[in-house]
């Protein structure tokens, strides 16, 4: 009776993340990652690191955090999309969390990538950069005085 009861709790432990529905997780359209996918659309999580963007409120700069779980070097790359490297720069491998802002106000608009990679792990994070175009709006009502 034991042997039963331990081959059915193995089981449930294995395909409890089946049940919870987290094998069907479908990758974001337009966001482009070569190992493995997640809930949200700007956070990758694997092995070897982690990494996220964003855009700072209100301004033309983009974030990019990364968080090495294991002791490797990092390369970074930014490419626009003519695959032009715009900034390059090697990690430490004993660096644990990068954190760097970029200033994108000078940029034309367009879509750009971060490449990430240890050489063996590659992300991609892809984002597009807009100009808002601010409306003029002319008046609606002409005001003529006459003496």
């Amino acid at each position: 009776m034991k042997r039963p009861l331990t081959v059915f709790a193995l089981l449930l432990v294995l395909n409890a993340p089946v049940w919870a529905g987290l094998s069907s997780i479908d990758p974001i359209p337009g966001d482009e990652k070569e190992n493995r996918t997640s809930s949200s659309p700007n956070v990758s999580r694997t092995k070897a690191m982690g990494v996220a963007i964003y855009r700072s409120v209100n301004t033309a700069k983009m974030n990019l955090m990364i968080e090495n779980y294991i002791e490797v070097p990092i390369q970074v790359t930014l490419v626009n999309e003519n695959n032009e490297v715009l900034h390059s720069e090697k990690v430490g491998k004993r660096l644990k969390k990068y954190w760097r802002k970029f200033d994108m106000e000078t940029m034309q608009d367009g879509l750009y990538t971060f490449q990430i990679s240890d050489g063996y792990t590659h992300i991609t994070k892809s984002f597009r950069l807009e100009t808002q175009k601010v409306e003029v709006k002319q008046p609606t009502r002409f005001v003529s005085l006459l003496d």
